[in-house]
């Protein structure tokens, strides 16, 4: 029996120069793709010092309201925190600064209320305060992720200027 095989040609043939144009072309294509795909730095995100166990209001004024009610019957750390968080969720970023000042007066060690007015003062792009009130929170806590990642932030929104 005669094992009548013949050897079957490409039909194509790499040769030097189809390679170098494959690779000229291809570079910069993969170059492209891989920059597109890198992780960007997300926004400054805030941080309620607890969960609050009431249920969530149906729109930001009656929770501001809520809120503001709360801290008239207990003024204290998590009323003023909460009061914030109410102000944040309705875009008056200057009353939600105010309210977490007034809950570092309870407790002046809060890592996650400077945090709260650095994503407060980044939504209204002013960078260099986001920074410090980042720097006060990682003193406190400087495994704090948010506050690391918020500053990142700002500081690339600042360089962007």
């Amino acid at each position: 029996m005669s094992n009548n095989t013949n050897p079957v040609e490409p039909s194509f043939k790499l040769n030097y120069t189809t390679f170098i144009l494959l690779l000229v072309i291809l570079i910069p294509i993969v170059y492209t793709v891989v920059a597109n795909l890198q992780k960007t730095t997300p926004p400054p995100v805030i941080a309620p010092a607890s969960v609050s166990t009431s249920a969530p209001a149906s729109n930001s004024q009656s929770a501001i309201e809520k809120a503001l009610k709360s801290v008239a019957d207990n003024p204290n750390f998590q009323t003023y925190i909460d009061l914030g968080l109410a102000y944040y969720g309705a875009a008056k970023y200057s009353e939600s600064i105010q309210a977490w000042e007034k809950a570092l007066q309870y407790n002046p060690k809060s890592d996650l209320a400077y945090n709260n007015i650095a994503a407060a003062y980044g939504a209204m792009n002013r960078w260099d305060e986001e920074i410090e009130a980042c720097k006060k929170a990682l003193a406190i806590n400087p495994n704090l992720e948010l506050a690391k990642r918020n500053m990142e932030w700002a500081i690339g929104m600042k360089n962007k200027k």
